[in-house]
């Protein structure tokens, strides 16, 4: 399911909040775009998403939007299976075997690492989280840990950008 939340909030110095990287919060940079999944989605409507959606990532949601994790598509890659992962010397150029294997659903091959911060957190512990864990995204959640939205790092150098303009 395709999440679009108005797209980008372009708030932060240009509205009166700040515009210092210390003060600016992450919900004035937040994407509400991103393509949200269940934890029982099957593998193949995944990749389908993947696929058809120029190879983003995927963000995958409880019922009532808490963030779970992230299927991205080297996850998929990591579960292609012994006879066509990277790792193989096999030449299979499909994604038949693992596609036939009905059992998998997006909880089963999604990354649960990923960073996820709070909407107020500042912009300049995004970029230090940023840099330490060497992640171009966050994930950004409200109190309650709904998803909702994502925060790049081009995002945030087009932000910084424009407020030097300004």
């Amino acid at each position: 399911m395709r999440e679009n939340r108005g797209g980008r909030s372009q708030g932060g110095g240009r509205n009166g909040k700040g515009s210092s990287p210390d003060t600016t919060p992450l919900s004035d940079l937040v994407s509400g775009t991103f393509i949200k999944v269940g934890p029982r989605t099957p593998l193949d409507t995944c990749i389908r998403h993947i696929v058809g959606d120029r190879c983003r990532d995927l963000y995958v949601t409880d019922e009532e939007g808490h963030f779970l994790g992230v299927i991205t598509p080297f996850d998929v890659v990591a579960h292609l299976g012994p006879g066509m992962g990277v790792r193989s010397r096999k030449k299979s150029h499909h994604l038949g075997p693992l596609l036939s294997r009905d059992d998998l659903c997006a909880e089963d091959i999604m990354s649960r690492g990923h960073i996820a911060v709070m909407q107020d957190t500042p912009l300049s512990e995004a970029l230090r989280l940023m840099e330490k864990h060497h992640h171009p995204d966050l994930v950004v959640v409200n109190r309650e840990g709904v998803l909702v939205g994502i925060v790049d790092v081009c995002s945030i150098l087009s932000y910084l950008a424009s407020e030097g303009d300004s």
